[in-house]
């Protein structure tokens, strides 16, 4: 039976038995390549889905800061360049610094970031041996300087060994001390000389490569050059003050108020928060030459002072910061097929406590759409935009501390999480490049209060002149003196003011603690000035 049926079993029956285990082999196979184009398709219409909201959410935004009549484009915050012999930056002491070979920041001259240092090398000795008095009756303005100690400094020469001896003892600002301080400054006699007949050229503007694809590789080597003439012609200032060359004192107040003016258009806030420190060191000669000046030399001083805005410069180096350096470092990631090695230039930037792991970022940022970079972009502008330029109030001239930690927090809530969380929330460059900006309101309250009280500081001197002693009230000021009164920034209430016992006045802010300390300044326990505690002071009585 069994040969019978293999008999009768033919070759095609064998066939037509494998056939259909042979087509559903066929079909499982399609079936799994369908799958497989469906998941590709799937995929590419994600990210074309996610490029295509990122870009027109983020031209969305774009139209509706241009309709609130915002800047949007970084050209309009670049100042134009200036020609070369109208440019006080491009005088020859200066011309170094920005000196690069076509299309590069690399310098022509190595040495040009060294500059000035062979001049200052007696200075910065001398600065070396010294340590600051923590003595402090004013927010902004120290003891008066010791040309005794700059004296003996001097003397020490470059000697590593000059620490061991002891320093002299002797009154402040005897016109030996003062004169040998002059000597010792003499190296910068000829560049101080310079810049003081190229201040009387048109412009002043320096040649900042602000076209570099990452914003945040500029280079700014003007910055420290300007501040350290700024110290040098501070103390040149006070020795001939302790000579009784007031003009001359004048003078090189005169060119410092210059130099802090000479960034003034720049759209970085570095800049802007140079130039006040470069205030803060121009106070301590101004005020050291209270009953010294002259009524004519402190009537020039007030107008120069009256002139300073910290407030407006401080809200357009935000919207700068916001349009030019924050969006155009996210652009620059955007446009680079490096993102994941790109993410170690924000490695422990100290800005945030979440910076240190963001290795677990670049993978993500190296395979997401482009699209949420450009949703990173509205983010952060939107955050900048939405709390932090509204700190700064120009039309009331007022900067609440309550509003700026109000700011804050509402920034930490949106950007707070893991590096991960939040750059598939695109909030990553928020987190990483506004926690930065967060004191920028305390900073400029801190400088235009500073101006504010010593151009009043001014006028109470020319009081003084006039009348033999200070007013009993700052009314007394107006209209002969000042026009009107300026108010205190922080509460948009008048000025605080006490005329003591002993003849000397208080003049005051309430500060950052927005509490009326009496004119108290609360000192940090290094001596330093506490600028979240007490009062902001400006006194006579240094």
């Amino acid at each position: 039976m069994s040969v019978v049926c293999r008999i009768m079993s033919s070759p095609d029956d064998a066939d037509s038995s494998e056939a259909p285990r042979g087509a559903g082999s066929s079909l499982r196979s399609w079936r799994y390549l369908f799958v497989l184009i469906g998941l590709v398709l799937l995929v590419l219409g994600f990210y074309a889905e996610e490029n295509w909201r990122g870009y027109h959410d983020w031209q969305k935004y774009q139209q509706q800061m241009a309709a609130r009549g915002e800047l949007t484009e970084p050209e309009a915050l670049i100042p134009p360049r200036v020609p070369d012999a109208e440019n006080f930056a491009t005088t020859p002491a200066l011309a170094p610094l920005f000196d690069f070979f076509p299309g590069t920041q690399r310098w022509r001259d190595p040495n040009a970031p060294q500059l000035f240092s062979s001049l200052g090398a007696k200075y910065d000795a001398a600065a070396n041996w010294l340590k600051t008095s923590p003595h402090r009756n004013n927010s902004w303005v120290g003891s008066p300087t010791d040309l005794d100690a700059w004296a003996w400094a001097f003397s020490l020469g470059t000697n590593r060994n000059a620490h061991e001896r002891e320093p002299v003892a002797a009154s402040f600002n005897s016109q030996d001390a003062a004169g040998a301080v002059l000597r010792g400054l003499a190296g910068f006699d000829p560049v101080l000389d310079e810049l003081r007949q190229a201040s009387h050229r048109r412009y002043a503007r320096f040649n900042i490569r602000y076209e570099e694809d990452n914003p945040a590789t500029i280079l700014l080597p003007h910055l420290a050059k300007l501040k350290y003439l700024s110290q040098v012609l501070r103390l040149r200032a006070s020795a001939e003050l302790a000579l009784g060359r007031t003009d001359e004192s004048l003078a090189d107040l005169n060119l410092l108020f210059y130099l802090i003016d000479t960034t003034r258009a720049e759209p970085i806030l570095i800049s802007q928060l140079v130039r006040m420190a470069q205030l803060q060191i121009a106070l301590q000669p101004l005020a050291e030459g209270m009953g010294k000046w002259s009524e004519s030399q402190l009537l020039e001083l007030q107008q120069k002072l009256e002139r300073f805005d910290f407030l407006a410069d401080m809200e357009r180096s935000l919207q700068a910061e916001r349009i030019l350096f924050g969006r155009g470092v996210i652009e620059y990631v955007r446009r680079s097929p490096h993102k994941f090695r790109l993410m170690d230039m924000f490695e422990g930037n100290g800005n945030n406590a979440d910076s240190a792991p963001l290795w677990s970022v670049g993978p993500l940022m190296a395979v997401a759409p482009t699209g949420w970079l450009y949703l990173e972009e509205r983010n952060y502008t939107r955050l900048c935009g939405d709390q932090l330029l509204p700190v700064i109030d120009l039309t009331n001239r007022l900067i609440r501390p309550g509003n700026a930690r109000e700011a804050q927090a509402a920034i930490f809530k949106q950007t707070n999480g893991s590096p991960v969380s939040k750059f598939v929330h695109h909030r990553l460059f928020a987190a990483l490049l506004l926690p930065a900006l967060g004191k920028t309101g305390e900073k400029a309250a801190f400088a235009q209060t500073a101006v504010d009280l010593a151009t009043v500081g001014c006028a109470l001197e020319r009081y003084r002149l006039a009348h033999g002693r200070f007013p009993n009230s700052l009314e007394e000021l107006t209209p002969k003196l000042m026009r009107s009164l300026p108010h205190d920034i922080i509460n948009g209430k008048g000025l605080g003011y006490r005329l003591n016992p002993d003849g000397h006045y208080v003049l005051y802010s309430v500060g950052w603690n927005e509490k009326d300390d009496d004119g108290v300044i609360q000192l940090s326990k290094s001596g330093s000035v506490d600028q979240n505690e007490g009062d902001w002071v400006w006194s006579d009585n240094l």
